[in-house]
C-alpha cells in the first residue's frame, strides 16, 4: 500500500480486558505540507491555487459517459420528488387531480406547524408578542380550506423561497443572526411547475407543491394556467436551453419588466425559440446574435402567459443538457466556489444540498432537495462508511471517481480527489472548524470553498475524513 505522506496514524488497537473489549477512534494528525496562500486570495489551509482550476482535477477517463439521457429519464422516474400528506400518502406533482379533498390541504397545513419553538424566535431581530403569532396563525387561514379543492396549475415566474408560513419576514434564534431564517423551507427556482391548492387569509400569498416540497408562496411570483394540459406542454419543450454558469442575469428590458434584470441560477431550463420561428425584432431589439427564450410571465389577473428574452450567444447556457460526464461534474462545481452560502437557497445563492441539485439538473437528473434525501435515491452506488476506520476510507476514496458525493450528517459534499495523500471536496458551508482549535469552537464561513477533508473538522473535533459517513456514486 503506498505510504502515506499525510502522516495518518490509526488507533485501531483494540484493547482487551477480560471478556471486554474497545475499539480506539481512528486519530488524524494534520499533514504537515506547507501549501502558500495565493497573494489576493484566500483559501482554506492545505489548497493552493492550481487546485480552485478544474483542469487539475479532471482526467481523460472522466470524459467518458456516465449515464445517457434515457438512462437519466429512468433515473428521474424511478426518483419522483413525491409530495407528503398526513392521510393521503405521497404523490408525484403531475398527479395532483384537478380537485382534492380539503382534509387533504389541512394535512399538509398541519405538516407546518406553528410550534412553540417558533414562537421563541426573533422576528426581523426582534423580540414580538402573542399577538403577532396570532396574526400569523389566523393568515394561515386553516379554517377557510373549503371541503373541496380546486387546484390551480401554475409556475413560478422568479427564485425565490418557499416559505414555512405566509409571510416574508426574517427569523431566527440569534437576534443578529442574518443567514439562517427559520422560516424558509427551500428555495424555488424561477419557471419552475407548481400546484396550488390553497390561499392566505390577506390573498396575497398561496400554499403550493412543488419538487417535493409544500410551503407558501408570494401570488406575485405565480402565474397560473387556464388548464392543466397547458400546463404539463409548458414542462416538455422540444428545445430549451439550460444556464451551466452558475448564475446569469436576464437583459434589462424595460417592455418586459417581469423578466428585466432576474437571476437565473445554474440548471434552470428555459424554453428556446429556434432562430427561423422568432421575429427579428423583440421589444425594440435586433436578435442578432442571442438566444430567444420564451418565458413564464404574470399577467394583472395572476394568469401565465408568454414573455420573450434575449441572452446572449456569449452567455454560459447550453442547447439542451450537459453530456453527465464526471470532467463535466468537476467544471460545474467549481463555477460555485467563492460564492455565498445560502441557508435553503437564500441570498440569491444555496447550501450544501442545494448547489448539488443545481450541478446535477445540467445534466438532467433530478435529485431532492435536502441532504439526507440525495442520499436515499435509488439506482446510484452507495458506500457506507459509518464503522470504517480511516485508513479505509482514505482507499476507498483513492479508488472513487471525482464527481461523487461525499455525506455525513447535516452536510453533503462533491468529491474532487486525492492529492497528496489528502482527500478533497467542494462544497456550500455554513461553518467549519479546525484540528487546532477546541472541541465545540468553530468559525462561520458561509462559502462555497474547497477543502482538505483532514484539515478540516466537525464541531465535535472530528475530522471530515473521519465523519465520513457515505459515499454516493451517481451511474447505472
Amino acid at each position: 500500500m503506498k505510504k502515506l505522506t499525510a502522516v495518518l496514524l490509526l488507533a485501531i488497537t483494540v484493547l482487551c480486558a477480560g471478556t471486554s473489549c474497545r475499539r480506539l477512534e481512528p486519530m488524524v494528525i494534520i499533514p504537515q505540507k506547507d501549501i502558500p496562500q495565493d497573494t489576493y486570495i484566500r483559501l482554506a489551509d492545505g489548497v493552493s491555487k492550481e487546485m480552485t482550476y478544474a483542469s487539475y482535477w479532471q482526467k481523460e477517463e472522466y470524459d467518458k459517459t456516465v449515464m445517457s439521457l434515457s438512462q437519466i429519464s429512468k433515473f428521474n422516474k424511478e426518483n419522483l420528488n413525491l409530495i407528503s400528506t398526513k392521510t393521503g400518502g405521497n404523490m408525484a406533482l403531475t398527479d395532483y387531480p384537478e380537485t382534492i379533498d380539503g382534509g387533504m390541504v389541512r394535512d399538509i397545513i398541519d405538516l407546518l406547524p406553528l410550534t412553540d419553538e417558533d414562537k421563541e424566535l426573533f422576528v426581523n431581530t426582534q423580540s414580538v408578542n402573542a399577538d403577532y403569532w396570532a396574526r400569523l396563525e389566523r393568515n394561515i387561514n386553516k379554517d377557510g380550506v373549503p371541503s373541496r379543492v380546486n387546484v390551480k396549475y401554475g409556475f413560478s415566474t422568479q427564485r425565490a423561497t418557499l416559505r414555512k408560513f405566509p409571510t416574508a419576514d426574517y427569523a431566527n434564534d440569534e437576534i443578529d443572526d442574518l443567514y439562517y431564517d427559520k422560516f424558509i423551507m427551500s428555495d424555488y427556482m424561477p419557471f419552475t411547475p407548481l400546484v396550488i391548492i390553497h390561499e392566505s387569509a390577506d390573498g396575497e400569498w398561496y400554499l403550493i407543491s412543488m419538487y417535493g416540497y409544500s410551503g407558501w408562496i408570494q401570488k406575485e411570483y405565480t402565474a397560473v394556467c387556464q388548464s392543466k394540459n397547458e400546463w404539463l406542454k409548458r414542462q416538455n419543450p422540444d428545445d430549451f436551453l439550460v444556464v451551466t454558469g452558475n448564475q446569469i442575469t436576464l437583459a434589462d428590458d424595460p417592455y418586459c419588466k417581469e423578466l428585466s434584470l432576474q437571476n437565473v441560477p445554474m440548471g434552470t431550463k428555459m424554453e428556446l425559440v429556434k432562430a427561423e420561428d422568432a421575429p427579428e425584432i423583440i421589444n425594440s431589439r435586433a436578435t442578432y446574435g442571442d438566444y430567444i427564450v420564451k418565458l413564464p410571465v404574470r399577467q394583472a389577473d395572476g394568469s401565465i402567459s408568454d414573455g420573450y428574452s434575449l441572452i446572449p450567444a456569449s452567455s454560459d447556457v447550453s442547447t439542451g443538457y450537459l453530456p453527465y460526464t464526471r470532467n463535466n461534474v468537476i467544471e460545474q462545481a467549481l463555477k460555485f466556489q467563492g460564492g455565498a452560502y445560502g441557508w435553503a437557497g437564500s441570498l440569491n445563492s444555496n447550501d450544501c444540498s442545494g448547489i448539488i441539485r443545481q450541478i446535477y439538473l445540467t445534466f438532467g437528473l433530478e435529485l431532492p432537495r435536502r441532504a439526507t434525501q440525495q442520499t436515499l435515491v435509488k439506482g446510484i452506488v452507495k458506500e457506507d462508511m459509518t464503522e470504517t476506520a480511516d485508513i479505509v476510507k482514505m482507499e476507498k476514496l483513492r479508488n472513487t471517481p471525482a464527481g461523487s458525493l461525499l455525506f455525513f450528517e447535516g452536510h453533503i459534499m462533491i468529491f474532487l480527489g486525492v492529492d497528496g495523500d489528502e482527500p478533497y471536496c467542494i462544497s456550500s458551508v455554513g461553518s467549519i472548524s479546525t484540528p487546532e482549535m477546541e472541541e465545540g469552537e468553530y468559525l462561520n464561513v458561509n462559502n462555497i470553498m474547497i477543502t482538505s477533508m483532514l484539515r478540516t473538522s466537525r464541531k465535535t473535533g472530528k475530522s471530515w475524513l473521519t465523519a465520513l459517513e457515505k459515499i454516493l456514486i451517481i451511474e447505472t
